[in-house]
Parts: structure tokens; C-alpha cells; sequence
């Protein structure tokens, strides 16, 4: 049975990003206004979405820093975490047995040659 998990910005990733989208809104307002003044249409209308981008942005943020302990009102991604349940065990069994195995041919408690027979069976097994 897998699990589920939500990942998602820290409080002060939050915090940082609301800033950071507020620095770049007040260039914005700056720089639309001095588009204005010199009649740019092309410039204004970038600068106009970029100010709607970042509001959303910032919306988004504000809205993940307020509700960051509900998880249904946060903007978080839904990730799945698969179990793995008895294959991990298996596998760890059967790399337990090899690490064993050798420890024992290290610490010359068994020959080279039952070694490399018990080896051999322990590799033969489904893994």
C-alpha cells in the first residue's frame, strides 16, 4: 500500500518569496510609470503583465503562508510514496547474508571454499 506526502515551501521560503515579489511589483510600478511618461505602448503592456504575474505569484504565496497547516487550502504538490514492504526485507536479508558471509571468510572462521559454496547458494536465490 503506498503512502501519500506533500511537498511544499518552508515559512520562511514563504516569506522570502513575498518579498522578493513585492521588490519586483514596486520595479514594476516604477517602470510603468516611466513607460508612460515616454508613450510606450509595447513596453506598458509587458510591464502590465508582468505586474499581473507577479501578483499571482505573490497571491499564491500569501495564500500557502496563511494556510500553511491546512494542507487542503495550501498549494502543495501530492506526491506518492511507494511501499516497498517485503521486497526491502528481502533484499536486505539477502545483502545481510553476503555481508555476513564475508565477514565470516575475513575473520577466517570459514574456508575460502565453503565461502565460495555458501556464496553460491545465497546467489542462487530469487533477489
Amino acid at each position: 500500500m503506498s503512502q501519500k506526502a506533500y511537498v511544499r515551501a518552508t515559512k520562511p521560503a514563504l516569506k522570502v518569496g513575498i518579498v522578493v515579489v513585492a521588490a519586483f511589483l514596486l520595479f514594476g510600478v516604477i517602470f510603468l510609470s516611466t513607460l508612460m511618461e515616454e508613450g510606450s505602448d509595447v513596453g506598458m503592456a509587458f510591464v502590465i503583465i508582468w505586474i499581473f504575474l507577479l501578483i499571482v505569484i505573490g497571491g499564491i504565496l500569501v495564500n500557502n503562508l496563511r494556510h500553511y497547516k491546512d494542507v487542503e487550502k495550501n498549494v502543495a504538490e501530492e506526491i506518492v510514496i511507494p511501499d516497498f514492504g517485503e521486497r526491502d526485507k528481502a533484499e536486505n536479508t539477502f545483502v545481510d547474508k553476503l555481508r555476513g558471509l564475508e565477514s565470516l571468510r575475513k575473520e577466517g572462521l570459514i574456508s575460502e571454499e565453503e565461502f565460495n559454496r555458501k556464496r553460491a547458494e545465497i546467489m542462487e536465490q530469487k533477489w
